[in-house]
């Protein structure tokens, strides 16, 4: 089973290919209409970007480990450090502030326990 970046690739260069306009040009054929793609290549691109638009079920989406929550390699707490700090450093007119002024911030607006919000990672002696 091909995994959705594979699918995604395979369906774009269809896609791409279907909508080019080839330069070869037959001699018996010297309309407009010799550069446009037949139906058929139009319904197959059509139906390969259709497949990569279909949202993964439920069943296939990878649930976070139960071990990392509460960590600082929580997946919950790692999107909303990023996302804050993105959004802390994006300038904002004349105001502009560097990572370091913006982690300490972010960490205490998303951090759920006390591990997170730590320096470093603890370690178990």
């Amino acid at each position: 089973m091909m995994n959705q970046n594979t699918l995604l690739f395979y369906s774009l260069i269809a896609f791409s290919e279907a909508f080019s306009v080839g330069t070869n040009v037959s001699p018996r054929s010297s309309t407009a209409l010799s550069g446009m793609m037949s139906r058929s290549q139009f319904f197959g691109a059509a139906a390969a970007s259709v497949i990569t638009m279909v949202p993964i079920s439920d069943a296939l989406a990878k649930e976070p480990d139960p071990a990392l929550k509460g960590t600082k390699k929580d997946p919950e707490y790692q999107t909303c450090i990023s996302q804050c700090v993105y959004e802390c450093t994006k300038p904002k007119g004349v105001e502009t502030k560097l990572r370091q002024e913006c982690i300490p911030e972010c960490k205490a607006k998303c951090a759920t326990t006390k591990q997170q919000l730590m320096v470093g990672t603890p370690t178990v002696n």
